[in-house]
């Protein structure tokens, strides 16, 4: 049994799919974590066919870490199998794509000392810059959601309205999720038919878009692999469609641009298009905003279907 001295303090989760190599580079790095409380590594494998059980089994002389199995086909699904064995009192999602600064633990954890009304926590995400091309790299519409770079400066900085950290680089307090049985969206995300926007439908419940109790670290870092596919015209359409569409199907009909001023999201498509620096950009902001009043009827019209199921 634990002690409570080496009682388990923060839980790390992945979900990760045919990425052995990765996954391990990202375990290597989290077991080089310097200053960190005692953590759990919990690896949700989502229906590997490569070495995934064997990196994870290689790295328990290293780690605390355990391997649950998910076949059915979502990241989501997979995270809440592992959600179900998490132990930390703060639940740390990443990817198995990421390398973690040496502090990245350390610095989440020390806020969540720091803050105490704050239940959600989100973390700097750096990009290799070189791998996006030049017209994703002007355009601050695109960048987050093709790249996952997220980045609000240097200092801590509390979430404005409808702002939420990404899956890359994310924390919650156990307590506010350790009575439910599937916390995260199993209908949306990587590996369904809307593969973007599962971080805000599961964090939301938890945090309404106005609350107060979510907070950028800057200290806590992150490096996130660009994802070709995302970065070409054809990938970073697609993704923007699909945005789009989720975000109309789920209800994000309002956002903001400062510390208090809502808009709604058509106003918000209109200064984007206003902002565009590239007809590539124009193209992709325009088929997001076609996909966010498809998702916006089928919503309204309740007749929308993901991975064959009618909500």
């Amino acid at each position: 049994m634990t002690s409570k001295m080496t009682e388990i303090q923060i839980s790390v989760l992945i979900a990760t799919r045919n990425r052995s190599s990765s996954l391990s580079r990202l375990i290597n790095e989290l077991s080089a974590q310097v200053d960190a409380p005692p953590f759990e590594v919990i690896v949700g494998d989502n229906g590997s066919s490569d070495d995934t059980p064997k990196v994870v089994k290689n790295a328990r002389n290293r780690l605390q870490i355990h391997y649950v199995r998910e076949e059915r086909p979502g990241k989501s699904r997979a995270l809440n199998a592992a959600l179900r064995i998490a132990q930390g009192k703060l639940i740390v999602f990443t990817d198995d794509d990421v390398v973690p600064q040496p502090d990245w633990l350390s610095q989440l954890y020390s806020a969540s000392q720091r803050y105490p009304d704050v239940n959600i926590f989100g973390g700097q995400i750096d990009v290799n810059l070189e791998e996006v091309p030049s017209w994703i790299k002007r355009s601050f519409n695109l960048m987050g959601l093709l790249t996952s770079a997220h980045n609000f400066g240097n200092s801590d900085t509390r979430y404005n309205y409808g702002q939420y950290p990404f899956g890359p680089n994310m924390a919650i307090r156990r307590n506010c999720i350790k009575s439910l049985n599937k916390p995260y969206p199993e209908y949306i995300g990587p590996g369904t038919e809307l593969p973007v926007g599962d971080e805000t439908m599961f964090l939301s419940p938890f945090s309404p878009a106005d609350s107060k109790d979510r907070i950028f670290i800057a200290s806590a870092c992150v490096t996130h692999d660009v994802e070709a596919e995302n970065v070409n015209f054809f990938g970073a359409f697609k993704r923007c469609y699909l945005a789009g569409r989720g975000g109309g199907i789920l209800g994000f009909s309002t956002t903001a641009t400062g510390k208090s001023k809502i808009i709604s999201t058509s106003s918000l498509i209109s200064q984007r298009l206003i902002t565009c620096r590239s007809l590539r950009e124009l193209i992709c902001i325009t088929i997001r905003y076609f996909g966010y009043l498809q998702g916006h009827y089928e919503r309204r019209k309740k007749e929308f279907f993901i991975d064959g199921k009618k909500f």
